[in-house]
């Protein structure tokens, strides 16, 4: 009976003991279980071809994975990745599920080359929540021009294909002759019947309106028809240094219009312009150029920041001029 009675409490004990130990756990767990559910970060940089030929195009992706609360900041770009022209670059999506703890972001760069060639495109740097530094691995990428078979002989240029003739071709010229005979037997009379009333000249003088006044209000109404933003960016460009060009032919007496870039800069030189308006000048017409002839599509700081850099190359010349005038 005493033997049973200490088996008792014993079993008793253990039963507490083993049942507190359980709570305990249980509590430990609870208040950590979100430790092991963390995810380490991780970058990435993939490109959808390591080849092109001169002028064609990469897409590079950028990728980071941590767990949600992250702060994870991505590398910033300029216009140029070691030595391959920037044409596009997007802005960095967040990619995760409502339930999900994991945090995806993701940011795509356009790239191309006019230049042939090996380019290495090195590491790109990410900040983890202020301190870290995580690196992606480099990418080796190859330029090629269109090859050229030189063992073949040259073809002869075709001849000129003669269409054939067909009279309703013909049509409009003839009703345009009839109506200009029409109008020229009109004039006649008319002229026959005024031609004794005396005719008092009336000469309207046009006012010279300076040359900066003229390029403000053009790149004022350029920035209000807002092509760029609505995806007409070549013809943005195209306004935007014609405007310059005009300018400069009537404050310089330089014709631009009718110059290449390089020259127009080269005649500014001449008449020693500032070097960093003629720096600010050369870099609008590059991106011009750019624009016209390689396609480029500029993101949306660089078309606001070549509408000032023009504002500003007219105001600070038009200055110069008007201190000059004072001067004489």
């Amino acid at each position: 009976m005493v033997k049973n009675n200490k088996m008792n409490r014993f079993a008793a004990k253990f039963t507490l003991d083993y049942s507190s130990r359980l709570i305990l756990l249980f509590f430990f767990f609870a208040f950590h279980s979100g430790s092991f559910g963390a995810i380490a970060p991780k970058v990435s940089m993939t490109a959808d071809t390591n080849q092109i030929r001169i002028g064609e195009q990469i897409k590079l992706k950028l990728n980071a994975v941590a767990s949600k609360g992250t702060a994870i900041s991505f590398p910033v770009i300029g216009d140029t990745i070691h030595g391959l022209e920037i044409v596009n670059k997007s802005k960095v999506d967040t990619i995760s599920g409502k339930d999900s703890d994991t945090l995806s972001l993701a940011q795509q760069i356009t790239v191309t080359g006019f230049d042939t060639g090996y380019f290495v495109i090195e590491p790109f740097s990410f900040v983890i929540n202020g301190k870290d530094t995580l690196y992606t691995e480099a990418q080796l990428i190859g330029v090629t021009t269109i090859p050229i078979d030189t063992t073949k002989a040259f073809k002869d240029i075709k001849t000129v294909m003669e269409p054939p003739f067909d009279w309703r071709e013909l049509l409009p010229y003839l009703i345009s002759f009839v109506i200009l005979i029409l109008l020229a037997v009109i004039s006649y009379f008319i002229y026959r019947k005024w031609k004794n009333k005396p005719v008092i000249p009336v000469i309207f003088k046009q006012p010279v309106r300076p040359a900066h006044e003229i390029a403000l209000e053009a790149l004022k109404l350029l920035e209000h028809e807002k092509l760029w933003q609505q995806g007409a960016f070549k013809e943005y460009h195209i306004r935007l240094t014609d405007i310059i060009r005009t300018y400069i032919d009537n404050r310089y007496q330089i014709t631009s219009m009718e110059f290449t870039t390089d020259e127009t800069l080269q005649a500014l030189r001449r008449i020693s312009l500032n070097q960093e308006l003629l720096q600010s000048l050369e870099q609008i017409f590059r991106l011009a150029d750019l624009v016209k002839f390689a396609k480029s599509i500029p993101v949306g700081p660089e078309n606001e920041q070549a509408l000032t850099g023009a504002r500003n190359f007219i105001q600070v010349t038009a200055l110069i001029q008007n201190e000059e005038e004072e001067k004489s």
